[in-house]
């Protein structure tokens, strides 16, 4: 099923715009030329994770080695800071057990689109 989110312009003004999906909350979210979609409830406390942030994390680089990397890809639990792979859903920490719900996003004719 297809849901026509909006404008690409007004989605990437707000950053994050929030569509409803079979009665789940979903933000569709604008990074850069990029969009992207998540089930928008934290699954450790039920947060909007749209209010969250949107940011990078620490990589290895090299043995016992971080650095900063994944740039707008990770966003953030406002409430805990549990963090998820934007492009997966998969919770940075816990990978094979925790993440949150994505959806495929498309635009057609400047329209964002999301498909369920």
């Amino acid at each position: 099923m297809e849901h026509r989110v909006g404008e690409v312009d007004d989605v990437r003004r707000e950053g994050c715009r929030m569509v409803e999906v079979d009665g789940r909350p979903v933000g569709v979210i604008s990074v850069g030329e990029e969009f992207f979609a998540v089930h928008d409830r934290c699954p450790h406390m039920g947060a909007s994770m749209c209010a969250g942030s949107l940011c990078g994390t620490f990589v290895a680089s090299a043995p016992h080695e971080l650095v900063y990397g994944r740039h707008d890809r990770v966003i953030r639990c406002p409430w805990h800071g549990w963090e998820f792979d934007l492009e997966t859903g998969r919770s940075l920490l816990e990978p094979r057990r925790v993440g949150l719900k994505t959806y495929p996003v498309t635009v057609e004719d400047g329209v964002v689109v999301l498909h369920s």
